[in-house]
Order: C-alpha cells, then sequence, then structure tokens
C-alpha cells in the first residue's frame, strides 16, 4: 500500500499531466468550476465506487500500540509535529485534581505521539511532560488540570493549536481551593514539533471557575482566522434547571481572542425555559456548514431533556436560533403519560391528566416529578455528542445525535437518532426516520432498560463510500460500542460484534487512520461507572486496527488553507467525483462530548475506483471553489490552497 505524502501539484506533474491554472475562487455558493483551477486529466474513469472485497475486520491491538495502562474517556486525533500521522490526546473527567510532574499517577491526561515502532509499525510514546501541554501559570511541579481539547491552527503558522479546556465543579471546589481548583482553560501554542506553550489569558475563562463541557473551532465570518465556541453545564447542578451561557471567541490570528457572544446573537437568560431563550446545561458543541451556504452553523447539545440549540450563521457571523423550527431541537413527541415518575404521582393525585389507574412499574418512594416536567421544554433529549457528515450522500449534511434514554422517562426522552438534512426554500429541515425502519434501534434487553448514548462519530469503516455510524454507549447494563453499517438502500446492520469492535461500556471514541494505510482504526475507552464498573475497574483505552485485506480504495487529503482562509482549512469542504459517485467531507474544528475530534486529515473511500475527480470549497470570504482534476487513489495527498 502507497503510503505518499505529495503536493498538488508535484502529483499533477508527475501523475496526471500539468496544471492549467492557479486557485481561483467564485461568488457565494461556490458553483462547480466558476473561476476554479483548471485541474487536468477530465473526467474521472468509470468504476464502482461501493465495491468492496470484503467485510470490515478489526483487530484488538492495544499493547502493539503502546496504550497499556493509559486509562481516560475523552480522545481526540490530531498530528500535534507535523510528521503526517495523528497523535492521540486522553483526558480524564475527574475533580480538579494535578498530575505530578514526574508522569507518575493518576495520569488523568496524556499527550500521546504517534511514533514508529518495530518492522514498520506504529506505536504511541507518552511525551505529556515534555509536550508542555501541562504547564501552570504558577510555575509548580505539577501538570495543569484539564479535561477536554480541541485542535485548530489558531495563528495560521502551519501548525495545530490547541484550546484545554477545564471544567470546575464549583459545589467540589476545597476551601481554601487546591491549585487545582485555581486552573482555568487555556490557549495552547505550537512550536511545530509538538511542544506548547501557554498563549494569552482567555477571558472570561481567567478569571471564573466555569464548566466547560464542550467546544469547537470555526471561522465563523470566513476572515481566514478562526474563532472558538465553548459551552458549559449547569450552574448548580440538582438545584436549577439553567445552565450556563455559551460563549462565541473571535480569534485575531495571533493566539488572542475576543468573546463577541453578544454581537453574534447568541446571547441567552437566566429564565426562559418556556420560551427556549435560557442559558442550556450543555454536554457539548458542534459547528458545520447544515444548510450548504459556505459558512459554519453552531450547534448546543443540550442535556436535561431540554430542547438543543442549533444558531444558523448568515455568513457574517452572526445567527439566528432554529433548533425548533429545524427539527433539531428535539423530536415532536412531548407525550409524558408513561413516564414512570408521573404515573408515581398519579397514585395519589387527581390531577385531570393522569390516567384512571396508574400502575407505574417503579417504587415510588421518592416520585422526583413536578410540574415542569409535563412541559414541552421538559420532554426532549439528553444529548450527549452530535457529529455531523453526510450520511445519506446526498451532498446535504445530516445529524446523528448520542443520547441517553431511560425506560422510565417514557417516549417522550429522545432515543439516540438520525437526523437526515434536508436544504429547501425555507432553509434547513431536519427530519428523523423512524428507528426501526433504518435499523437504528437499540436493544432493550430487559424491562428496566436504559440506552446509554454519550459519543458518536461518522466514517466509513469498509472504505465502500458509504458513511457507518458509531455510537459508544455506556454506565448501565447491556452497553457497547455499537457501529450501524449503512446498506445499499440506505438502511443500517448493526454489526459491532462481526466486525471486532463491540467494546463493552464504551466510554471515549475517536475515529482515524492512525497508521495511514488507507483504513479508519477506531480507540474506545472504557465506563466504570454504575453497571459498568462490574466489568472494568479502570477508564482503560484499547485500540482497535483495521484489517486492510477486508475493504476497498481511498484517498486521504491533507488541506492547507491559503491567504484569505485559515491555515488548517477547517470549513472547507471536499467533493470527490469516483465514477459519477459524489461524496462530500468537511473539515471539522471538533465536536461533542467532552470534546471529540477525528484527525483533520479528511477521508473517503472509494470501492473499486483508481481514481476519483476532486473539488474543494475554500472558507474564505468568496467560498473559492478549485477544481482538481483526476486524482489517483491510494494515496495521502498534501492540498494546498492556490497551489
Amino acid at each position: 500500500m502507497r503510503r505518499i505524502f505529495v503536493s498538488v501539484l508535484a502529483l499533477f506533474l508527475g501523475s496526471c499531466g500539468s496544471e492549467s491554472g492557479g486557485g481561483g475562487s467564485s461568488g457565494a455558493g461556490g458553483a462547480a468550476g466558476a473561476g476554479g483551477a483548471g485541474g487536468a486529466g477530465g473526467a474521472p474513469p468509470a468504476c464502482d465506487a461501493h465495491a468492496v472485497s470484503g467485510a470490515p475486520s478489526f483487530q484488538k491491538r492495544t499493547s502493539v500500540w503502546g496504550l497499556d495502562g493509559v486509562v481516560g474517556n475523552r480522545l481526540i486525533a490530531v498530528d500535534l509535529d507535523h510528521d503526517g500521522y495523528p497523535d492521540l490526546l486522553v483526558h480524564s473527567l475527574s475533580t480538579n485534581t494535578r498530575d505530578p510532574l514526574d508522569g507518575g499517577q493518576p495520569k488523568l491526561m496524556r499527550v500521546l505521539m504517534n511514533r514508529a515502532g518495530q518492522n514498520g509499525a506504529r506505536t504511541f510514546v507518552d511525551e505529556t511532560v515534555p509536550s508542555g501541554y501541562g504547564a501552570t501559570r504558577d510555575g509548580a511541579k505539577e501538570l495543569r488540570s484539564a479535561h477536554l481539547v480541541v485542535a485548530a491552527d489558531v495563528d495560521n503558522d502551519g501548525d495545530v493549536d490547541l484550546f484545554s479546556g477545564t471544567f470546575t465543579d464549583n459545589k467540589k471546589v476545597a476551601s481554601p481551593p487546591t491549585p487545582g481548583d485555581l486552573d482555568r482553560s487555556e490557549i495552547l501554542l505550537n512550536d511545530g514539533k509538538g511542544h506548547f506553550t501557554l498563549g494569552p489569558k482567555l477571558e472570561p475563562y481567567a478569571s471564573q471557575g466555569l464548566p466547560i463541557s464542550g467546544a469547537t473551532f470555526a471561522d465563523v465570518n470566513r476572515d481566514g482566522k478562526v474563532d472558538l465556541f465553548v459551552v458549559g453545564w449547569y450552574q448548580s447542578y440538582g438545584t436549577s434547571y439553567i445552565g450556563t451561557q455559551a460563549r462565541l471567541h473571535r480569534g485575531n490570528g495571533d493566539g488572542t481572542f475576543t468573546e463577541v457572544t453578544d454581537a453574534a446573537g447568541l446571547t441567552t437568560d437566566d429564565f426562559g425555559l418556556e420560551e427556549g431563550t435560557n442559558h442550556r446545561p450543555a454536554y457539548g458543541a458542534t459547528s458545520c456548514d447544515v444548510d450548504g451556504d459556505g459558512d459554519m452553523d453552531l450547534m448546543v447539545s443540550a442535556y436535561g431533556r431540554q430542547w438543543n440549540l442549533l444558531y444558523v450563521n448568515d455568513g457574517s457571523g452572526k445567527f439566528t436560533e432554529q433548533g425548533k423550527a429545524s427539527g433539531f431541537a428535539g423530536d415532536d413527541n412531548h407525550d409524558f403519560t408513561d413516564n414512570q415518575m408521573f404515573l408515581c404521582y398519579c397514585t395519589t393525585s387527581s390531577d385531570p391528566s393522569c390516567p384512571a389507574n396508574p400502575q407505574p412499574v417503579i417504587g415510588c418512594q421518592n416520585t422526583g416529578w413536578s410540574a415542569n416536567d409535563s412541559k414541552p421544554w421538559r420532554n426532549n433529549g439528553n444529548t450527549f455528542a452530535t457529529a455531523c457528515g453526510d450520511v445519506t450522500g446526498d451532498g446535504v449534511m445530516d445529524l446523528y445525535n448520542a443520547e441517553i434514554h431511560h425506560f422510565w422517562a417514557g417516549q417522550s426522552s429522545d432515543s439516540s437518532a438520525l437526523l437526515v438534512g434536508n436544504v429547501g426554500s425555507g432553509g434547513i429541515q431536519f427530519t428523523r426516520p423512524p428507528l426501526a425502519d433504518k435499523g437504528l434501534a437499540l436493544p432493550h434487553p430487559t424491562a428496566g432498560w436504559n440506552e446509554g448514548g454519550l459519543m458518536s462519530a461518522i466514517a466509513d469503516l469498509d472504505n465502500d463510500g458509504r458513511s457507518e455510524i458509531l455510537l459508544a454507549t455506556s454506565d448501565y447494563a447491556d452497553q457497547f460500542l455499537y457501529v450501524f453499517q449503512q446498506q445499499a438502500g440506505g438502511t443500517f446492520a448493526e454489526s459491532g460484534k462481526a466486525m471486532g469492535l463491540q467494546h463493552p461500556c464504551a466510554s471515549g471514541l475517536v475515529v482515524a487512520d492512525f497508521d495511514r494505510d488507507g483504513d479508519q482504526d477506531v480507540v474506545v475507552g472504557s465506563g466504570t461507572a454504575r453497571d459498568c464498573g462490574k466489568i472494568w475497574k479502570t477508564n482503560e483505552v484499547h485500540f482497535f486496527e483495521s484489517d486492510a485485506a477486508t475493504r476497498g480504495k481511498w484517498v486521504e487529503l491533507r488541506l492547507k488553507g491559503g491567504p484569505g482562509s485559515n491555515a488548517a482549512a477547517i470549513g472547507a469542504r471536499v467533493t470527490i467525483d469516483a465514477g459519477g459517485t459524489k461524496m462530500v467531507r468537511e473539515v471539522g474544528g471538533g465536536y461533542g462530548h467532552f470534546g471529540m475530534q477525528n484527525d483533520l486529515v479528511v477521508h473517503f473511500g472509494v470501492g473499486a475506483c483508481e481514481a476519483v475527480g476532486l473539488e474543494v470549497r475554500w472558507p474564505d470570504s468568496a467560498l473559492g471553489v478549485e477544481q482538481r482534476g483526476v486524482i489517483p487513489t491510494g494515496v495521502v495527498l498534501d492540498v494546498e490552497q492556490g497551489k
């Protein structure tokens, strides 16, 4: 298998003829070919983009990859040292405990560099301390407390920098506070070799201990500088329904940021539960172009069965909330009458909404029911992660929400689901196909079932040109990593066990081609909460390597933005033509529960195709589109805007 790192120009001159122009641009919407660079080779050859040689297969190779003893359930993959291979960052959710500088326990965060191993293999090497990732403001001989991370090139110098988020539960802050209690979320700047220094302080994080639970990078106004969107948890869990203000920070291109939440139209409040204007308790943030107009929209994945938020971008970085109007906020079923807490309440109440003979199946000593629980705003999902990608293959971004759904909450609580995007004259709309019809329903093995959806990912695991959906579920009995393999007709078949990926109590998920052999590998953490503590004693991390012999052909693209675009090309839209089958991917800046990121390199599975056509819409002010001609498959290709 060729593992080739080449420039676009070198590839065209050596394999596909000569380039015929520079990187032009088109107006808003980026019509294909309008002013774009002329690629050589004409139309791609006829081929079957869905033909594969066999079923996908994964082998657990945790030891080979050097992950024995590594624990954590917040995982991202990103190339930190610019050597072409994605590295692995691991965090554990805990109190604000600092790790010792000598590398001793508890090792709550790890920077694991992807290095050459024996006999041509790859392995991870722990470089947490020398990386400088855990540097403190107080100069202590400890590592700063941190709980999540997402990556982008914030200063446009050609390497990825980091937002390192810290979750501070003010109920658990010691008096007087420990040094870890005083650690705050930070920007970390890369020297290009995977060594980091603390950037300028971020406000309000530098002066307040906030419960940060998700973040994503996106250039929301397409000025060539990435911005940062951050969400948080409850203001006071257990005593209030109100979360914390989600905040947008405009990037200045030098590692500094300016908060622009109010000016961007993202302000929420402390009281508007009925109207849906309140701060949400959130477990994840997502950015992607849901309506296809070239700018990055923002999503808040809300907990507490509250409405999710969708902020649609007008192109200038100003937003309109369209969660309910689009169908993203929650499903249409708000019927709470089978909620077991409600039925317990009805055993002693004459409320006219109660059934004549309530028969709850739970003990009713402490019902926990309140008048708020009957209201629409309280009958949605516990959304932990929202993954964005074109699942259906129509060029429009779809979403998959990972949700926790308890049997006692009844039908009004949302299950993990695929939201199919449709763009029409009324803007973006999402429909929710019945789960059973699509093959996406989760099993309910007992009467007291729980669906423990925590993390989700969209990826082509068998290189057949169709996306799979991965769902990590944990905390409860009979929870696994579910892999919904897409079939020819657009339905799905759960294939985790058959693929070798049925990891029990999966808590933590990242998908990337770690060995650059052309297929996607999967790294999974392990849950220890509730029932899962009977299976795993620690949140141990496991590596599942894809078997290259059982999948189709591929191409991987590493994009670099030119003048006017952010250097990491976050928000770029890549389209390939594989024998007439069009596939769309977007370079993402992180998403989901406590920060998820599946590499900045864009991966396409293309079945039996030996060559494909390539088009890139860059995230600059003009939405410049470049036609890059026909390229061979089986390569990792560097694509730089305008060259």
